[in-house]
């Protein structure tokens, strides 16, 4: 019996690798964007767990919240919040200077884990000096054109009103 030569366009052996090329790409992606995600709300549920800890110990069953403490300490006793009328407390970011620094900045995360590039990029876009300088400033037309939304910054507060005109 003699066997018919079949076309090599029409051999359809290999032609299954082909095709689970791209999409072990999307689930590549859909991989890092799934940790990137996932790191940045872990961070901010740590930070607002933190966050309010810290309010709650400060707050401690005190009867007045105006002085930052009320042990009869002569130097924080001069410490008066009665002009801001409120109390805020929080978590400053881990990349924020050391040296008693009063600028509260906001802790960064990238949305995806890149696992063949750098960070660069990310540490570029997301630069202490670009979330002071132009994230208070954005108007509503300008949102997401100005700046990057990667990385997410993120930036739990607690506070309490120390006096009734405090949220007019």
């Amino acid at each position: 019996m003699l066997k018919s030569k079949k076309s090599l366009l029409n051999n359809e052996k290999g032609s299954a690798m082909i095709e689970v090329i791209p999409v072990i790409f999307v689930i590549i992606t859909f991989l890092t964007f799934s940790l990137g995600f996932f790191g940045a709300i872990h961070s901010g549920i740590l930070n607002s767990i933190a966050a309010r800890n810290y309010a709650f110990e400060t707050f401690r069953h005190r009867p007045n919240l105006v002085y930052f403490r009320s042990n009869g300490d002569k130097v924080n006793s001069q410490l008066s919040y009665a002009e801001h009328g409120i109390r805020m407390h929080g978590i400053n970011s881990e990349n924020s200077p050391k040296s008693g620094n009063p600028e509260w900045f906001a802790t960064t995360r990238p949305i995806n884990i890149n696992l063949l590039a750098s960070q660069k990029e990310v540490e570029v876009s997301g630069s202490k000096s670009e979330h002071n300088d132009q994230v208070p400033f954005i108007k509503d037309d300008e949102r997401n054109e100005k700046v990057g939304v990667n990385p997410i910054w993120i930036k739990s507060t607690y506070g309490i009103c120390l006096n009734a005109a405090c949220g007019a």
